[in-house]
C-alpha cells in the first residue's frame, strides 16, 4: 500500500473501533476533498475526546471546540472554533494598538516610551508582519494551487471510477464481453491515472510541509 492508502486503512480502523480518545496528526493529509468531508462527518458523531493537529481549516472549524496556541514553550487555550480564535487574536491586536497601553498576558501595562516612538515601533511591526505574510504567501501559493488542481482531477477520476464500477457490477453488462471489455479497459486506465494523481498529491503535501517548516509556519 502507498502512504495514503495506509493512512486510510488506519483511519478506517479508528472509526470502526474508536475508543474514547483519538490523537491525530494531520488526519486529512492523504485524503482528497470528498474523503476528507466523509471523515469529518464520521468524526462529528464521535462522542469521545479528540486531540488533533491540522492545517485543514474546514476540518478544524467543524470539529474543534478548543484551540491550543503553542508559542515560545507555552500553551494558551482558547474556547471555540478557529474563527473564534482568529477573532480573539484580532481583538488582542486592537487592544495592543490602543494609545498608552500594551496587552501582555491579559494585563494592561503602561508603555515607558513616548507616543511617537511607540507609534513608530508599531508601524514597523505591522510592516514587518505584512512583509512576512507576503513572503509566506508567495512561497506557498504555487504549492497550494498545485494541490487544488490535482484534487479537482482526483475528484473527476474518482467520479468516473464509481460510474464504471456501477456499470461493471451489473451482471448483464459484465457477461456481455462487447460491453464489458471496453469498460474494464477504461477502468484500468482510470485507476492508473488516479494512482498517479494520488502520488502527485502526496508529493505536493510533502513539499507543503517541508516549505512550512522551512518558513517556520506551524
Amino acid at each position: 500500500l502507498s502512504g495514503g492508502e495506509r493512512a486510510r486503512v488506519l483511519l478506517a480502523k479508528l472509526l470502526v473501533n474508536p475508543g474514547n480518545l483519538m490523537i491525530m496528526d494531520e488526519p486529512t493529509n492523504h485524503l482528497d476533498i470528498v474523503s476528507s468531508e466523509v471523515l469529518i462527518d464520521a468524526l462529528s458523531k464521535f462522542s469521545g475526546t479528540m486531540i488533533f493537529v491540522s492545517h485543514n481549516k474546514s476540518f478544524i472549524n467543524r470539529l474543534a471546540t478548543k484551540i491550543w496556541d503553542v508559542d515560545n514553550g507555552t500553551v494558551t487555550e482558547y474556547p471555540g472554533d478557529l474563527n473564534e480564535y482568529y477573532d480573539h487574536i484580532e481583538r488582542s491586536r486592537e487592544n495592543l494598538d490602543k494609545p498608552g497601553a500594551e496587552e501582555q498576558g491579559g494585563l494592561e501595562i503602561r508603555s515607558q516610551s513616548s507616543p511617537d516612538k511607540r507609534r513608530k515601533s508599531k508601524k514597523e511591526l505591522k510592516r514587518e508582519r505584512a512583509e512576512r505574510r507576503r513572503q509566506i504567501q508567495e512561497a506557498l501559493d504555487p504549492i497550494l494551487s498545485g494541490i487544488e488542481e490535482v484534487e479537482k482531477l482526483i475528484y473527476k477520476e474518482e467520479k468516473r471510477q464509481k460510474e464504471l464500477e456501477a456499470a461493471l457490477s451489473n451482471p448483464e453488462i459484465f457477461k456481455d464481453s462487447e460491453q464489458s471489455a471496453p469498460l474494464v479497459k477504461e477502468y484500468n486506465e482510470v485507476k492508473k491515472r488516479l494512482d498517479n494523481l494520488l502520488s502527485q498529491w502526496e508529493e505536493y503535501q510533502e513539499n507543503l510541509e517541508n516549505k512550512k517548516k522551512e518558513l517556520g509556519v506551524l
